[in-house]
């Protein structure tokens, strides 16, 4: 199915579920495994920006997706008072300081020395946080319109967009390189973008209701 099909459905022109109420049932798989595949790497890329270890990253992904369905099942997040990307971007924080806290105990230990700079005078102010972490939430969504893209999309005219849109090919290498027309190369450009700002919207906006198709 080609994206510019005006006939097409996705998986946003259905009627929505609630994911968070989904994961109110500890026996939900389904809801767990997307609850995780889109929010862990989010908070996967913020932890890293924030300079954990990669194994250290993996503890605050585990964390902090534990953390939020067990205050989520408690009763504790509300969703008529904020919205759920700023509530988990808290958590993570919150986790991050705390790993970093506790490599920074093991490591002055281990040399026996005191005194030395905190870690955790490197993590960026509040304002910089903020941008840090709605920085990997618009990547995150980004892949996964991608990867709807891909599913939905003529291959050559993907293609096109790619070498042209993304790695800076000019029209003309493009066109050659695929056997298309020049003005086929701008028109897929166009076509991808515009199914990916559609695409980017829904979204985003699925994602901060936690609501799942």
């Amino acid at each position: 199915m080609d994206a510019d099909d005006p006939g097409q459905r996705t998986a946003f022109d259905v009627t929505s579920t609630s994911l968070l109420d989904g994961l109110l049932d500890p026996k939900n798989d389904r809801i767990w495994t997307e609850f995780f595949e889109r929010y862990g790497p989010i908070v996967r890329g913020f932890a890293r920006k924030l300079r954990l270890r990669e194994h250290e990253a993996d503890d605050a992904v585990q964390e902090t997706m534990v953390t939020f369905v067990t205050k989520y099942r408690q009763g504790e997040y509300d969703r008529q008072k904020g919205r759920l990307r700023s509530w988990l971007c808290g958590l993570a924080y919150h986790k991050i300081r705390h790993l970093l806290d506790r490599r920074q105990q093991r490591e002055r230990q281990a040399a026996a020395v005191g005194g030395n700079a905190s870690v955790l005078d490197s993590i960026p102010d509040e304002d910089r946080m903020t941008e840090v972490w709605e920085g990997e939430w618009r990547n995150a969504i980004l892949r996964r319109c991608l990867d709807q893209i891909r599913d939905e999309t003529d291959p050559v005219r993907l293609r096109a967009f790619e070498l042209y849109a993304l790695q800076g090919w000019s029209p003309d290498d493009v066109a050659e390189e695929l056997g298309i027309s020049r003005n086929m190369v701008y028109l897929s450009k166009s076509r991808v973008l515009t199914r990916i700002a559609k695409l980017r919207d829904e979204m985003d906006k699925a994602w901060q209701e936690g609501s799942l198709p």
